[in-house]
């Protein structure tokens, strides 16, 4: 990698679970299983250019020795784990936010029914 190239993020989700991330305009990788997960690791530390590597805290697990070890060699990815909320409600507040985000991000107004 040449220097002074930009790092970007790219998050790794559940299947199905990737909608969220892409509306923010995150990098989003689902992922089925623990093959599919060390295959895109692999990817990412042969290629480069991935500064933070998002995974589900639970996916952790999945990563095979050989990964985790390659992981910790190597300066990046920046390994960062994250988790889904139990139970997943929005407040008056949250959705006057998210309309007003969606708004600024692409100039749609949005009501969000639950």
């Amino acid at each position: 990698m040449s220097a002074g190239k930009p790092m970007t993020i790219k998050v790794v989700s559940y299947w199905g679970q990737e909608a969220g991330f892409r509306l923010a305009g995150a990098e989003v990788v689902p992922v089925t299983g623990a093959e599919a997960l060390n295959g895109e690791i692999e990817k990412i530390l042969a290629e480069g250019g991935v500064g933070v590597l998002a995974i589900p805290a639970q996916m952790e697990e999945w990563i095979t020795d050989r990964n985790q070890k390659a992981l910790r060699k190597s300066v990046t990815p920046l390994l960062a784990r994250y988790e889904y909320p139990g139970q997943w409600r929005f407040t008056g507040e949250a959705e006057d936010m998210a309309d007003w985000l969606t708004f600024r991000a692409i100039g749609y107004h949005m009501r969000i029914k639950l």
